[in-house]
């Protein structure tokens, strides 16, 4: 409570003027003569003792009215909060946060969360004094929210708040809105925090700093309806290859906050702009729902995707936007010194029987340009042909290749090996011994078998080239006697795989037994894998491509790709692209990006697709109630805070009696009528009963 005379409250001190004229009573008694005074003694002790304890009433009820009075005169006004009210500042600094998040598009009880954020906080910047000083701040934390406005700039910023695709903790925006504060020297400091209490995004830690204690805090909450939400979760493909006309399955997960059981949503998957699958999928409460949309791929090159689903009102997150690569086929590059033999004729059958999957072509001779545009390059019984060829086929298996390596027992394959960092030391070892098992767990057989049988008929092998495997090496296939027999080292962006047996006739029964097409099919489907471009705003620092970088390439971003009106004219950034290792990483951090399919190019050549999403942190739109925040910020022992409930109605008054304080002359005055007419009504009815 402050006073705006405080020095009138001198006068209370002249309350000790009744008090003493109560006790010294100075009024003469008159002696009177009686005959018989023993009766009227007793009389007279009853009358004093009455009288005296109605004159301290009388004196309490003087005393109420001249204090009542004397401080109405010093016109006290209460303050219901804001302990750090000063009334020597020259004003008042207001920081209001304006949630713009994703989830602001929800409905409440007074229409769109945003829109009934934005009236309030314009309510809260016209009960201040336009000499006041105003920072607006939302979830873009922009450069130009950390200045002070007029009342006027403030209130014309607060219009301009749009929804905004990034979001922050509720940390973040304690630190950012003090951070300015303190800036504001000799004035009143008030923040105002207008959000929906998002349980994701304003969670509090106690590792979180506290706030400032020398600024009052605010929360004017913003409910959204309890509906419930439904997102995409993620996308993927049952195959890691996919080829044009080919069937192709897109496995999604969607993810949901309902409680009950929701049957028949419709969602759908477009490619391009144009709808290629339909469908629909049930929810079930406590659980995210996996279901599949299946196409047939159309043509061959980058590919821009999206699924989405029907859900309201929170449709921010209704759509996955992801990229990927279709291959018109897999070409396969066989190197023999022999074209004809038995070995290069299984391998044309084994690829025969995907009816077009796979361009086989076999070469007896070799120049650097024949392993461009080849997925799969087999060195069958290949001899060595120098460090030439062996870098060559290094660097064609970092740029992301396959090879397979299919030796003879009457070649080295020690310098290709070599290349590879694997068994530089080793030689041929002959004798009868047999694959004893797949090491099944390694991702390169996952559903590669229906089932695998208990007991399984495996190759048998009479001629390994054996040796110490290398640490980065991957054992696939190992024989009884614990050599390897199929192994998997990885070179960069590509991989090459050994058979230490060999595929010949006189070594092993391998091109005779049904193990020999699912392995070379996996291996072949393996090299032509390729990733599913997608991220999340927010939570993707950089994008990670498998490129080789260019010497001076220029690098730009287009999109977002509008593929309902014209996809020809998207908007272009200059990204920071950086090579590490044998991938491009392109940085989305602090571009604004809204979500949608985005090209990489480099120069006018599109090389990759990025599909960007929007960040999954608020589609579980589950917030606080008033009474768990509160109870959390009181557990952490941070400055009190106050949430006001009000409405756009009653929310003015609320602040006027905050800031301006209620004024407590008129109830003063009230006092002191009241207690002069008790006064008066008490010595009235003292006199009317001493006649009596």
């Amino acid at each position: 409570m402050e006073f705006v005379h405080p020095e009138i409250l001198w006068g209370l001190g002249a309350l000790a003027i009744p008090i003493a004229i109560h006790l010294l009573h100075f009024r003469r008694f008159k002696r009177v003569q009686f005959s018989q005074v023993a009766f009227l003694r007793d009389v007279q002790r009853d009358t004093r003792a009455t009288q005296q304890i109605r004159h301290w009433w009388v004196l309490l009820l003087r005393l109420l009215a001249f204090a009542a009075l004397i401080c109405a005169f010093a016109q006290p006004t209460w303050f219901e909060v804001g302990e750090n009210k000063d009334a020597s500042a020259s004003g008042h600094a207001v920081s209001i946060y304006v949630d713009n998040s994703l989830s602001m598009e929800g409905m409440g009880e007074e229409g769109q969360l945003l829109q009934s954020a934005r009236n309030k906080a314009a309510l809260v910047i016209v009960q201040y004094e336009p000499t006041d000083q105003f920072q607006i701040l939302t979830n873009d934390f922009s450069g130009r929210d950390q200045a002070f406005l007029t009342q006027e700039q403030a209130l014309e910023r607060v219009e301009e708040i749009r929804i905004s695709t990034r979001t922050q903790p509720l940390t973040g925006v304690l630190e950012r809105v003090q951070n300015q504060l303190t800036k504001a020297l000799d004035r009143n400091r008030t923040a105002y925090v207008f959000s929906d209490l998002q349980a994701s995004t304003h969670a509090m830690g106690a590792d979180g700093a506290a706030p400032d204690s020398t600024i009052d805090w605010f929360f004017v909450p913003e409910w959204a309806g309890s509906a419930p939400n439904i997102w995409v979760d993620s996308v993927w493909f049952d195959t890691p290859v996919r080829i044009q006309g080919r069937d192709a399955a897109v496995h999604v997960r969607i993810d949901h906050n309902s409680r009950a059981s929701v049957d028949g949503i419709p969602m759908h998957l477009s490619v391009n702009g144009d709808r290629v699958a339909i469908g629909t999928f049930n929810l079930v409460p406590g659980i995210p729902t996996d279901t599949v949309l299946r196409f047939t791929h159309s043509t061959a090159g980058i590919q821009s995707a999206t699924v989405h689903v029907e859900d309201a009102p929170i449709r921010f997150d209704d759509d996955w936007h992801f990229g990927y690569d279709v291959m018109d086929r897999i070409n396969i590059l066989i190197l023999s010194p022999s074209a004809d033999d038995a070995v290069n004729q299984a391998l044309r059958r084994t690829y025969q029987t995907a009816n077009g999957l796979y361009a086989v072509r076999t070469a007896t001779q070799w120049s650097p340009g024949d392993l461009a545009n080849e997925q799969v390059v087999i060195l069958n019984g290949w001899e060595a042909r120098g460090s030439g060829f062996n870098n060559a086929l290094k660097a064609y298996a970092m740029n992301g290749g396959t090879v397979v390596l299919l030796p003879e027992s009457t070649t080295d394959p020690s310098e290709t090996l070599a290349a590879f960092g694997a068994r530089g030391s080793a030689r041929w070892r002959t004798g009868d011994d047999r694959v004893e098992a797949l090491r099944t767990a390694h991702p390169f057989f996952a559903d590669m078998f229906e089932a695998t049988p208990d007991r399984i008929d495996l190759p048998s092998v009479n001629a390994l080239w054996t040796g110490k495997s290398s640490p980065r090496e991957e054992i696939l296939i190992a024989t009884e006697t614990g050599r390897t027999f199929l192994s998997r080292i990885p070179s960069g962006r590509g991989q090459l795989f050994v058979f230490y047996g060999g595929a010949a006739t006189e070594q092993t029964n391998l091109t005779r037994h049904a193990l020999w097409v699912p392995l070379m099919l996996r291996i072949a489907e393996r090299s032509a894998a390729h990733a599913i471009h997608q991220a999340e705003l927010g939570q993707t620092e950089a994008w990670s491509i498998a490129l080789e970088a260019a010497p001076n390439a220029t690098w730009s971003l287009e999109g977002p790709i509008d593929w309902n009106n014209d996809p020809s004219t998207p908007q272009r950034w200059m990204p920071e692209v950086r090579e590490l290792g044998q991938q491009l990483q392109v940085s989305l951090a602090g571009v604004p990006f809204p979500s949608g399919h985005y090209r990489l190019k480099e120069g006018e050549t599109a090389l990759a697709t990025l599909g960007l999403n929007q960040d999954r942190t608020e589609s579980d739109h589950s917030a606080l109630t008033a009474e768990a925040f509160e109870s959390a910020w009181n557990d952490l022992g941070w400055p009190r805070m106050q949430i006001l409930r009000g409405t756009s109605s009653t929310l003015p008054q609320v602040i006027q009696r905050m800031e301006q304080g209620v004024p407590l002359w008129k109830a003063l005055l009230i006092i002191a009528l009241a207690a002069l007419a008790a006064e008066t009504l008490l010595l009235r009815t003292w006199k009317s009963s001493s006649k009596a």
